[in-house]
């Protein structure tokens, strides 16, 4: 008895630390798993932020340069109304007021409630009355207006014969843009993934409450009296060293515990035009430890019992013990497997979302949109002085030519993200390959730069060729080749061609060129992201036609031309079946 007694004992000990130091590696794991939650969220979504302010800044910029406004022209509404609807899902509305402070125009407003508000006087707010000092971009905090709803207003102040941006020219007014605190609420909120269960608020840098859950807390400053009273004895001195560092305009993070609980205090600097205005804080609950934690608690107590019972019962206590240890070596194996997981996921798309962050290509639909619509617009008012000696025309189209780029390079780089998450979806249909290639090659002459002495030529099959392929996609992989030719050709022929290699059922799309050929270095990597040794372009375009090829179940590759001149880029695409047979086959599958 005493020799069960003593092992009974050593057992319990032995079990209650192994458990103890599972649990307590498994708790560890997933604090940092809610830490990096928590970081990952509040840089991201203080960029994205960023960006929205950014975006809500350009607009003000070119608001407040437009001639309609620089010549108090009530076309300016249309610009007004526009702007608003680029940044709907931050702004509220865009205004313009005079000299005076007086309102001019109001975006999304009718007749009947544009004669109501006109002529408003509001020179004795801030956001009229520091731009009118400073000439420079301003940035309220948290203001009541008339009708009690608290607003954040950015605003922009309007020179003539000068810029802002220099200090020169003469005050004529400001514009400025209203972004509801409820709304911006709202934006962050929807911003937020619903996995971590996490909350996000907002101060700016004096320590006024932008936004918060509890929206009473609005335009209170976080260190008055009133905060301050709600906030528990025990974490108080902690949290407000917290929202001291934070305020420097740095970015961090802390766990603080309360009752029990453990939460993750992210904060990251939300820079507007360059310079610091706010900082956004991400809290994010420890529930992953605290459900380890219990469960560890429970295996602790099972355990006990069952060594007790092993004391008692001698014949059973070798099995007993090693059954019930073997599960608990199991559930925290399962647990802490589930947790590196989950953290390895976490890292994967951590790294797909920097990627596509840092490329911004979400975030260029709305300015390029908005830089296309102004361009047009400018466009549109042009003069015969404009388009003859003073070079406006020049620049307006340099503007559009640009953002057009800038809309391809989105295109390309949303074509990436759609390839490497696997949504790259294929509307296949026959298509005559030999029509397509005598279209691009069509096309194409257009895209051959002044200066160049290059022809695009087309020679298509003698024979039929069809395939069944998605008709725009195909288009894209060809054009992306000729583009890529012209590059690299100054004189010379680029030749698209098509035959039909009816033994392996496929049709082979050549584009050759006469000009300085693949690089040896580039050979090995040719069809990966970035791959380029031109100034032009990103290096994405043969990584996209590869994918797209494969999609349709056919091959791409590239080589130098045996002659020593040029290069040849080949792909091919399986063959389509005659139409009776895909309308045979249609049938079939319909039945």
């Amino acid at each position: 008895m005493i020799i069960i007694a003593a092992t009974a004992a050593a057992l319990s000990i032995f079990s209650y630390q192994y458990s103890d130091f599972f649990s307590s590696q498994a708790a560890k794991v997933s604090d940092r798993s809610a830490q990096t939650n928590a970081k990952v969220e509040a840089h991201d979504l203080g960029r994205i932020l960023a960006r929205s302010i950014d975006a809500v800044t350009s607009n003000l910029m070119v608001i407040s340069s437009s001639q309609p406004v620089q010549n108090h022209d009530q076309s300016a509404q249309s610009l007004l109304d526009s702007a608003q609807r680029s940044t709907s899902d931050l702004t509220e509305f865009y205004m313009w007021l005079d000299k005076d402070g007086k309102l001019v125009e109001l975006s999304n407003l009718n007749y009947t409630q544009k004669e109501k508000y006109q002529g408003t006087d509001l020179s004795y707010r801030p956001y009229f009355t520091e731009p009118r000092k400073s000439h420079s971009l301003y940035f309220s905090s948290a203001i009541d207006s008339r009708d009690n709803i608290a607003r954040l207003y950015v605003s922009y102040p309007i020179m003539v014969n000068g810029n802002a941006a220099n200090s020169t020219g003469t005050f004529d007014g400001v514009v400025v843009s209203g972004v509801r605190l409820t709304l911006l609420g709202t934006f962050l909120k929807n911003e937020l993934s619903p996995e971590f269960a996490s909350t996000a608020g907002l101060l700016d840098r004096n320590g006024t409450i932008l936004y918060t859950d509890n929206q009473t807390f609005i335009g209170s400053n976080v260190f008055g009296s009133r905060f301050q009273s709600l906030l528990p004895a025990a974490i108080k001195d902690p949290f407000n060293n917290l929202l001291r560092q934070s305020l420097e305009g740095k970015s961090g993070y802390e766990d603080i515990s309360y009752n029990g609980q453990t939460g993750t205090i992210a904060y990251e600097p939300v820079l507007a035009d360059g310079n610091y205005f706010a900082t956004l804080y991400i809290v994010t609950p420890h529930k992953l430890t605290t459900e380890v934690a219990l469960l560890a608690d429970q295996q602790r107590t099972l355990s006990t019992l069952i060594v007790v019972t092993i004391g008692a019962v001698a014949v059973g206590l070798a099995f007993l013990v090693v059954t019930w240890n073997k599960r608990l070596m199991r559930t925290v194996s399962e647990r802490t497997t589930e947790l590196q997981r989950a953290n390895e996921q976490l890292k994967v798309h951590d790294k797909m979302q920097k990627e596509f962050i840092n490329i911004a290509a979400h975030e260029l639909r709305t300015p390029t949109q908005a830089i296309l619509g102004y361009s047009e617009l400018l466009e549109s008012e042009m003069t015969a002085n404009d388009v003859g000696s003073n070079g406006k025309a020049e620049m307006v189209d340099a503007l559009r030519r640009n953002a057009l780029r800038l809309q391809r390079l989105t295109s390309d780089i949303l074509d990436v993200t759609r390839i490497e998450s696997n949504t790259l979806k294929l509307n296949k249909e026959r298509v005559d390959l030999n029509e397509k290639i005598k279209n691009v090659a069509k096309d194409m002459k257009h895209e051959i730069p002044p200066g160049k002495d290059v022809e695009i030529v087309a020679e298509p099959s003698e024979k039929e060729i069809f395939v069944m392929a998605d008709r725009t996609r195909i288009y894209e992989v060809m054009a992306n080749l000729v583009k890529n030719a012209v590059k690299f050709t100054d004189h010379g022929k680029i030749i698209i061609s098509a035959e039909k290699n009816e033994k392996d059922n496929e049709a082979i799309v050549r584009v050759k060129d006469s000009g300085t050929g693949i690089d040896r270095d580039m050979i090995p990597r040719l069809f990966t992201k970035f791959a380029t040794k031109s100034d032009q372009g990103t290096g994405l375009g043969l990584f996209i036609s590869k994918n797209v090829v494969e999609a349709h179940g056919g091959q791409i590759w590239g080589m130098n031309n045996k002659d020593g001149s040029g290069a040849t880029f080949s792909f091919s695409l399986p063959l389509a079946g005659s139409q009776k047979q895909e309308k045979e086959s249609s049938i079939s599958s319909a039945n």
